[in-house]
C-alpha cells in the first residue's frame, strides 16, 4: 500500500510539475527529475507489482521532460541511459498484459523520436562516441519479441519506421538516421509474423498505428509493410543525398540481392510455405519497391547478379517479381540491361524456366506498354539483335515461349524487313526473303493472329509500375502460405491457349460434335441412375494401355452425368478407382513426388498422400506429374503424424505394406496384396524408419539382379503399384 501511495503521489507531482515548468529550463527542476529517475530505478526489484503501473508513469513523466528540455543541447547524455534502463525494468516486472501494451507502446514514443536518432547517429555512430542507447533498446525489445511475440516487432517497428526520416528539417539528408539500422531493415524486409493465439499474453497491439497502411495488408506482413512504408516515402535518387543512397539504400539492396540469389539445392526446389520461400518471395518483392534506386554505379552489380538467378528452379511467384524487377531496371538503364538481355536471349542451352522468364520481359519491353523506354526509334540496331535471339524460339517445344516468340517476331520483323518488298539475288536478300516469309505466315495464319490479338492486350495491361508501389506490393492476393501470389503471365498465357484453341477447335467441329457437346451439357443438369459398377471395370489388358493414350475419347473423359459422390469412386478416364493408398510423407525430393503422382493417376489409385500439399503449386512438379495433380485426389500427412494415420487407416481394415528390406521382406513377385493396402514408401536413402515398421503389416522388397543396394524410390514405388494393378486385374478376371 506504501509503495502504491508513494510513487501513485509522485506521479501526480510529475504532471502537476511538467504543466508548471513547461516552458521554462529550471536547472533545479531538472534536478528533481533526475533524482526521481535514479531513485525509480533502483526501487523497481522492490516494488509490488501493483505498484508498478504508476512507478512507470513517473519514470515515463521525468523522463518526457528531460528529453524534451535537452533536446536541444545533448539528448544522449547519461539520464537516458538511465530512462531507459528504468522502463525497461518495469517492463520485465509487470505480468498484466493490458499494462504491458500500454507501456510498451508509450517507451516506444518517448525514445524514438528522429531528433533523437538524428543525434545518435552523429555523435555514437558517425563520430563514434559513445554508447548508443537507442539502438541497443530496440534491439533488446526485438529479442524480446522473439520468434513467438509479433506484436512487439509491431509497436516498436512503427514507431521507430517514423523516426527513421528524422527530424522534419532534415532537408535532404532524410532517412540518414536509418543508417546505423542497415542491417535490422535488412531482416525486417523478409520478416514474418507467426500465427498466434488471440488470447495470448501481452497480445494487444497499438492499432491506431496500422492506419497508414493498405486494408489489403495480410496480417503476417504488417511488421514489413512499416519498412516498406519508409523506404517507399524516401525522396528521389536526385533529392536524396549521396550517403543515405550508398550507405543505407544501395546497402540493403546489395543484401538482399545476396538472399534473392541463393541457387536450392538440387532436386529440392524452395517449397512453397518454407521460410526460404518465404524469404526469397518477401526478399525479391522489396527489390521491386526498390528499383527506382539502381543507378548506374551498382547497375552492373546488379545485372550479373539478376539474370542467373532466372535460371533457378523456382516458383512461378517469385519468377513474377525477378521479372517485374528486370523490366523496371531494363527501362531505366537499357545500355546495361538491354545488353545482357540479348546476350542471354540468343544462349542456345536455356532451361525453359529461363526461356519464359526471358520472354515475359522481351515481350514488355518491345510490344507492352514499356517499348518505347527500350527501343528509342525504328532504326534501334537492338531491334535486329532481339529478332536473331527470339526467331529460333518459334520452333519451341513450350507452347508458352513459342506463342511469345510470335508476337515478338511479328512485330519486330517490319522494322527490319520491307515485308511489302521483292526478294532479289544476294544472301542478304536472302535473309529477307526468309523473314518474310515468316512474318507472311505469322500475318495471315487466322489462329496466329486470334493468339497474338490476346496476348498484345496482355502485355498491354501488364501494369510493371504498380507491382513496384507500396500499396500494389500490399494488395497482392496471398496463397496458403501468405505469401504473395500474383497471377504470373505464364498462367495467364496458358489460359489464352488453351481458349484459343477452344474457340478453333468449337469453329471447326461438325454439326453433330456441337450437338453432342450441347446435350452432354444439359446432361450435367440432371441426375441420372447410378451406374453399374461392373460397367466401368477393366475388361483386359487393352484397356488398361488406353491410360497412356494421348487422345482419349470423348465418352471416357465424360464424367460430368455422373453425381459428385459418384465421381469421387472413379478416375478421369472413368475408370474405377483401385483401392490403393500410396503413402509418400517420408519423401521429400519434388521429382519423385511428382513422379508418384503420375503413376497413382496412371493406374487409378485411390490417393496420394504427401508431405506437403504445397508442392503441388512448384513449376517442377507441374511438370513432372503431367498434371496429375489435377486428376488424383492428395491428402498431407506429416512425418509427426504419420505414425497414427497408419494406425487409423489399419482400423478401417487397410493392410500397410511397407517397401523395405528387412530380415522378414518378402518377394514383390509372391506377395499377395489385400484389396484394401496402403503401400508406405521410406525416405530416399534411408528408407523407412524403425518408429513406423511397427504399424507395417507386410514388408517386401523387389529382387535384384544388380550389384547397386537399391532402386530410385519412385521407381521402386512405380513398379510396386504396377504389380498391385496387375493382381487386381487377375482377380477380376478370374472371378
Amino acid at each position: 500500500i506504501f509503495q502504491y501511495a508513494k510513487w501513485g503521489s509522485l506521479s501526480l507531482i510529475v504532471a502537476k510539475i511538467a504543466e508548471e515548468t513547461e516552458s521554462q529550463n529550471n536547472v533545479e527542476v531538472e534536478d528533481v527529475y533526475k533524482k526521481m529517475i535514479d531513485q525509480a530505478n533502483d526501487s523497481v526489484d522492490a516494488t509490488p507489482v501493483i505498484a508498478l503501473p504508476p512507478l512507470f508513469e513517473c519514470a515515463l513523466g521525468a523522463g518526457k521532460h528531460i528529453v524534451n528540455n535537452d533536446g536541444q543541447k545533448n539528448p544522449l547524455h547519461s539520464s537516458l541511459q538511465t530512462i531507459i534502463e528504468t522502463l525497461f525494468a518495469v517492463l520485465q516486472e509487470e505480468t498484466s498484459s493490458s499494462n504491458w501494451a500500454y507501456m510498451l507502446n508509450e517507451l516506444c514514443k518517448l525514445i524514438f523520436r528522429g531528433e533523437l536518432l538524428l543525434s545518435e547517429y552523429q555523435c555514437s555512430y558517425h563520430e563514434k562516441r559513445g554508447s548508443m542507447p537507442i539502438m541497443q533498446a530496440f534491439e533488446k525489445l526485438l529479442k524480446i519479441g522473439g520468434t513467438t511475440k509479433p506484436h512487439i516487432y509491431k509497436t516498436v517497428v512503427s514507431r521507430i519506421s517514423v523516426a527513421w526520416f528524422g527530424p522534419t528539417d532534415s532537408g535532404n539528408d532524410v532517412g540518414i538516421c536509418a543508417i546505423p539500422y542497415r542491417e535490422h531493415i535488412v531482416d525486417l524486409l523478409v520478416y514474418k509474423e507467426i500465427k498466434f493465439d488471440e488470447s495470448s499474453a501481452h497480445h494487444l497491439t497499438a492499432k491506431e498505428n496500422w492506419d497508414g497502411l493498405p486494408d489489403a495488408t495480410d496480417g503476417s506482413s504488417i511488421t514489413r509493410a512499416f519498412v516498406l512504408s519508409f523506404l517507399s516515402k524516401l525522396p528521389s535518387v536526385g533529392d536524396m543525398s549521396d550517403i543515405v543512397l550508398k550507405e543505407l539504400i544501395h546497402f540493403v539492396m546489395m543484401r538482399l540481392m545476396d538472399i534473392c540469389c541463393v541457387k536450392p539445392a538440387r532436386g529440392k526446389a524452395f517449397i512453397t510455405g518454407s521460410e526460404e520461400y518465404a524469404r526469397m518471395t518477401r526478399a525479391w518483392q522489396a527489390l521491386c519497391l526498390l528499383s527506382r534506386f539502381v543507378t548506374e554505379d551498382i547497375s552492373k552489380e546488379v545485372v550479373a547478379k539478376v539474370f542467373p538467378a532466372m535460371s533457378f528452379n523456382l516458383h512461378g511467384a517469385i519468377r513474377y517479381f525477378i521479372e517485374v524487377f528486370t523490366i523496371q531496371c531494363t527501362r531505366s538503364h537499357p545500355s546495361v540491361f538491354g545488353q545482357v538481355y540479348i546476350q542471354e536471349v540468343t544462349r542456345n542451352d536455356l532451361t525453359l524456366m529461363q526461356v519464359s522468364s526471358l520472354m515475359i520481359i522481351g515481350g514488355n519491353l518491345t510490344v507492352g506498354r514499356y517499348s518505347n523506354d527500350f527501343f528509342h526509334s525504328s532504326t534501334d540496331p537492338r531491334i535486329k539483335d532481339v529478332v536473331c535471339g527470339v526467331l529460333p524460339w518459334l520452333s519451341s517445344t513450350q507452347g508458352f515461349s513459342r506463342a511469345i516468340a510470335q508476337l515478338l517476331c511479328h512485330k519486330l520483323i517490319p522494322l527490319i524487313v520491307d515485308v511489302d518488298g521483292n526478294s532479289l539475288p544476294g544472301n542478304a536478300e536472302k535473309d529477307e526473303a526468309v523473314l518474310r516469309s515468316v512474318y507472311k505466315f505469322l500475318e495471315d495464319n487466322t489462329d496466329m493472329s486470334r493468339l497474338r490479338n490476346k496476348q498484345q492486350l496482355f502485355f498491354e495491361n501488364y501494369d510493371v509500375d504498380s507491382a513496384c508501389t507500396f500499396e500494389g506490393l500490399l494488395s497482392i492476393p496471398v496463397d496458403e502460405g501468405e505469401e504473395a501470389n500474383p497471377t504470373h503471365m505464364v498462367d495467364a498465357i496458358k489460359d489464352c491457349l488453351a481458349e484459343v484453341y477452344k474457340e478453333a477447335r468449337d469453329e471447326d467441329a461438325p454439326a453433330w460434335k456441337q450437338m453432342e457437346e450441347l446435350m452432354l451439357e444439359a446432361g450435367q443438369a440432371n441426375e441420372i441412375e447410378r451406374i453399374d459398377d461392373d460397367s466401368v471395370d477393366m475388361k483386359n489388358e487393352t484397356e488398361l494401355v488406353n491410360f497412356q493414350r494421348k487422345i482419349l475419347p470423348i465418352d471416357a473423359l465424360d464424367l460430368g452425368i455422373k453425381t459428385f459422390q459418384e465421381q469421387k469412386l472413379f478416375n478421369a478416364a472413368g475408370k474405377k478407382k483401385q483401392n490403393l493408398i500410396v503413402c509418400a510423407s517420408l519423401i521429400d525430393k519434388v521429382p519423385n513426388l511428382a513422379g508418384l503422382a503420375r503413376t497413382c493417376e496412371i493406374f487409378s489409385a485411390q490417393s496420394l498422400v504427401m508431405p506437403n500439399l504445397l508442392v503441388r503449386k512448384q513449376d517442377d512438379f507441374k511438370a513432372i506429374s503431367a498434371s496429375a495433380n489435377d486428376w488424383i485426389d492428395m491428402e498431407e500427412v506429416r512425418e509427426e503424424g504419420l505414425l497414427g494415420w497408419l494406425y487409423s487407416k489399419r482400423s478401417e481394415g487397410y493392410t500397410i505394406v511397407g517397401l523395405e528390406q528387412t530380415a522378414s521382406s518378402k518377394c514383390l513377385t509372391k506377395t499377395k496384396f489385400p484389396e484394401k493396402t496402403v503401400l508406405l514408401l521410406g525416405k530416399e536413402k534411408e528408407g523407412i524408419p524403425i518408429e513406423f515398421l511397427s504399424a507395417v503389416d507386410q514388408c517386401i522388397e523387389i529382387p535384384q539382379l544388380g550389384i547397386i543396394r537399391s532402386l530410385n524410390v519412385h521407381v521402386s514405388g512405380a513398379i510396386s503399384i504396377w504389380e498391385y494393378t496387375k493382381q487386381m486385374m487377375q482377380k477380376k478376371r478370374a472371378g
